[in-house]
């Protein structure tokens, strides 16, 4: 993971491996406004990847000038690009990749618009066009070669020219963020359900970082862990920008067969549904998130959206949890006996007044 900060002048700033964030409650006199964009970076990081000319390049899109001024207007995005590449293609790379933040009119262009590359410093070189292997220089060699620079990233500007950004906004769609939505907004009527395990799939796209090619992978586990994360793909990048996938997913309250996770092996292990992160709106880069948890100690469900939260005690409402057009990421517990709830992560300071408040058929009876 790759986090940054995008500052009020527009330039990115990537925070160090061994950075510190420090966040104080708003009413703290020592409280400050923390914007954090954390990126995932594709694959695993290996000395073999800088072997075979590939980086991890941050890309972000800016109007105005650069080394004037400019003006930031959308989220940065990360891929992996081939150090061999002319400008010519790698200008068509970063537009093809960056598509989903772009109007089409804007990601079809190959030109119109001017490369820069960042350093941590904040420093700006901007990459020739006539170069005939513009990611192989001194510049970017220092830029990787830095001891801050732990997982080798570089980054790189495509600066806009101003008096297109009026443009831009007209034919950008913008997304309105409805407030007044139910629990999780409507079903979609319209198609049929899909159960959640009828979903997994093989990962596509995964770059092997021992034959250094793109292949499909099915991930296996040897251990039982506590948490089981599922990321549902509502997301789709065809040709005409982001479009998401509405249709219903029925999500199970718990997963009990789970031979296709374990090396092959049936595990008599079971998983509880503990949260559901819900994403309301139509694009990858807006829309608005709220979340469905199980408290473990009381079994009531609760809706957090953002400073409000509620117990879900309606019979549709919970429906909706394990049914909706809108679940976004799904976690999993595993349930554990009764005598075995003193587990690491289990907050052993709570004091015991509190828990027996929530006690549960004897569970933490003996606890004190």
């Amino acid at each position: 993971m790759v986090a940054c900060k995008i500052k009020p002048n527009g330039q990115l700033y990537l925070y160090p491996e061994n950075g510190q964030l420090y966040l104080y409650p708003e009413n703290s006199s020592l409280h400050t406004d923390i914007d954090l964009t954390i990126l995932q970076i594709p694959g695993e990081i290996k000395e073999q990847l800088l072997q075979n000319n590939l980086v991890i390049t941050v890309v972000y899109f800016v109007f105005g000038s650069v080394l004037n001024g400019k003006m930031y207007f959308g989220e940065p995005y990360i891929t992996i690009l081939n150090r061999d590449l002319g400008c010519g293609h790698l200008s068509f790379e970063i537009m093809k990749e960056g598509a989903f933040l772009l109007p089409q009119l804007f990601y079809k262009m190959n030109a119109g618009f001017t490369l820069f590359l960042q350093n941590s410093d904040g420093d700006f070189s901007r990459i020739d066009p006539i170069i005939e292997k513009p990611l192989f220089n001194e510049y970017v060699n220092s830029i990787l070669n830095k001891k801050e620079n732990v997982k080798k990233v570089i980054q790189i500007i495509v600066e806009w020219d101003l008096s297109l950004k009026e443009e831009f906004e007209n034919k950008s769609m913008k997304e309105q963020i409805i407030e007044n939505y139910s629990l999780l907004n409507y079903f979609n009527c319209e198609s049929k359900s899909v159960h959640l395990c009828d979903m997994i799939l093989y990962i596509q796209s995964y770059w092997c970082p021992k034959c250094y090619k793109t292949r499909s992978v099915q991930t296996e586990l040897d251990q039982e862990p506590d948490i089981l994360v599922f990321y549902i793909n509502r997301f789709d990048k065809p040709e005409k920008g982001t479009k998401k996938n509405v249709r219903n997913v029925v999500i199970p309250s718990e997963l009990t067969e789970l031979f296709w996770f374990f090396s092959g092996r049936y595990k008599e292990i079971k998983y509880d549904l503990s949260c559901v992160i819900f994403h309301h709106g139509n694009q990858l880069n807006s829309g608005h998130y709220t979340a469905a948890t199980r408290n473990c100690i009381d079994g009531e469900w609760r809706l957090f959206d953002d400073t409000e939260v509620r117990v879900v005690n309606q019979e549709s409402q919970r429906k909706e949890i394990f049914e909706s057009p809108n679940s976004f990421m799904l976690f999993y517990q595993r349930e554990r006996s009764k005598d075995d709830y003193h587990h690491p992560w289990f907050p052993q300071d709570v004091p015991y007044e509190i828990i027996k408040k929530y006690n549960i058929e004897g569970i933490f009876k003996n606890d004190k």
